[in-house]
């Protein structure tokens, strides 16, 4: 089954089956569009469960997922414009028109998320690691967040142009496709760098309580400075007194590594 039935004179007299790179690409395409929806919850089910495990709260995780959503609309959008509405085709510039078939490749938006997904997540852990070790050192989340934007800006900010200059090379391709993925890395890496890190998540955390945006962690932090300790939260401290409980931070766990170092040596 699945072929062209051909027939003379009423009587069926044999099948025919049409194969080939070009019906291939369709069937890929088709699939993996029909499964586009499924890989987009898994992508959010996966965020929040290793958010919500690293940081122990209930709203980063949903939060985070809300902003890459949201860069990942913005940045298909500018694609349909640019190479199936022709808005950039004035330029002149081939990498920037459309295709000879008016329209997106289907393998360009399933490289793209995969690709900016993972960015997004660095950048926003990036910044909400910085967030919580001085919100946990007893600042109000506005404070805690303008000093970290102040201390992680500008890295967020040189990280997100060395991957734009990385991933623009692909627009000096002369292979559409190279050019429709360079062309979302790039509004993405953008996006995420200088719109989503420096006024979406500010933005939203101050229209939220504290109470709101680190529930359910309690600002006990302090107490444990005051004695030694480094601030509790993250996935090592769910389910642990706050006095036992060990960050992720990577100084903390190298300064502890080294320290058990010095005493062996």
């Amino acid at each position: 089954g699945g072929g062209t039935l051909l027939e003379w004179e009423g009587q069926q007299i044999g099948e025919v089956f049409a194969y080939g790179m070009p019906l291939e690409q369709m069937d890929g395409a088709q699939y993996t569009l029909r499964r586009m929806p499924y890989v987009g919850l898994a992508i959010a089910a996966i965020v929040c469960i290793i958010l919500g495990g690293s940081f122990g709260t209930a709203l980063i995780p949903v939060r985070a997922v809300i902003c890459i959503a949201w860069m990942l609309v913005v940045t298909f959008g500018a694609s349909v414009m640019v190479y199936q509405l022709g808005y950039l085709e004035g330029l002149g510039i081939q990498a920037l028109s459309p295709s000879s078939g008016q329209a997106l490749f289907w393998i360009s938006p399933s490289v793209a998320v995969a690709v900016l997904v993972g960015l997004g997540l660095d950048y926003d852990i990036f910044l909400m690691d910085s967030v919580m070790e001085h919100w946990q050192s007893g600042k109000d989340g506005k404070s805690a967040v303008v000093t970290s934007l102040d201390q992680a800006g500008t890295i967020i900010s040189a990280a997100g142009i060395i991957m734009f200059l990385a991933f623009g090379a692909l627009l000096a391709s002369t292979t559409p496709v190279l050019n429709q993925i360079g062309f979302m890395l790039c509004v993405g890496v953008l996006l995420d760098c200088f719109v989503t890190t420096k006024v979406t998540i500010p933005c939203l955390m101050a229209l939220v309580p504290d109470d709101a945006n680190f529930w359910p962690l309690k600002q006990s932090a302090t107490r444990e400075l005051a004695i030694g300790r480094e601030p509790s939260f993250g996935l090592e401290g769910i389910g642990q007194p706050p006095g036992f409980r060990r960050s992720l931070s990577w100084k903390w766990k190298y300064g502890v590594a080294l320290e058990h170092l010095g005493h062996t040596i």
